[in-house]
Formats: structure tokens, C-alpha cells, sequence
């Protein structure tokens, strides 16, 4: 979530189902973060001749691509356990985070 904002990119809701593809170092103004479908596949496609690539994902190196190799990253179905405290709903765990910046429901 931190990343995202900072690249302004979305903050995703409890309950929201996807994945967000955020660029790291994008060198462009117009590069946003993406939202994606849960039933989407996405590619990542290393077409370097010569150097390979760090693979991140949620912010973890998963592995290094070699030149011209290829990737696939599926949404994963099963659900994970959060814990919320009681009497704070998402929004209001927003706003109190990051203050007008989450003025929603």
C-alpha cells in the first residue's frame, strides 16, 4: 500500500479482489500503477540479449530472469486470515494513516 501511494498508484480495499502491478522506477510521467483482474495472467517477458532481471513480487525477490526467458504471475485463489481491531473499519484505519488523503466512506 505504501509503495502504491507514493507511485500514485491505488489503494485497494478490503474485500477488493486482484493485484495491483506497480512499475519501479518507471522514468515516465505517464507510467500508473494497474489494476488487475483476479482471472488475468500476467507476463514478464525479459528481452534483453545479455543481462538478466530481478523478478519482485509483493515486494519479494522471487527470482532472477535470464535474457529472453519468460514469467507468468496468476492471482492465487486462496484467502489468507487479516485481523481488524475492533470498531475500525478500513476507512477509518485510512484516514487516521494518512489523514485527508483517504477522505472515502
Amino acid at each position: 500500500t505504501g509503495y502504491n501511494l507514493a507511485n500514485g498508484g491505488p489503494v485497494m480495499a478490503w474485500g477488493v479482489e486482484g493485484f495491483v502491478v506497480s512499475l519501479i522506477a518507471p522514468h515516465s510521467l505517464t507510467a500508473r500503477a494497474l489494476v488487475v483482474a483476479p482471472g488475468d495472467v500476467l507476463a514478464v517477458h525479459n528481452q534483453s540479449q545479455e543481462e538478466p532481471v530481478d523478478v519482485t513480487i509483493d515486494g519479494r525477490p522471487v527470482c532472477v530472469l535470464p535474457p529472453g526467458e519468460k514469467i507468468e504471475a496468476r492471482f492465487v485463489q486462496h484467502q489468507g486470515a487479516l485481523a481488524q481491531v475492533a470498531g475500525a473499519t478500513f476507512y477509518q484505519r485510512l484516514r487516521d494513516k494518512f489523514g485527508r488523503l483517504a477522505s472515502v466512506p
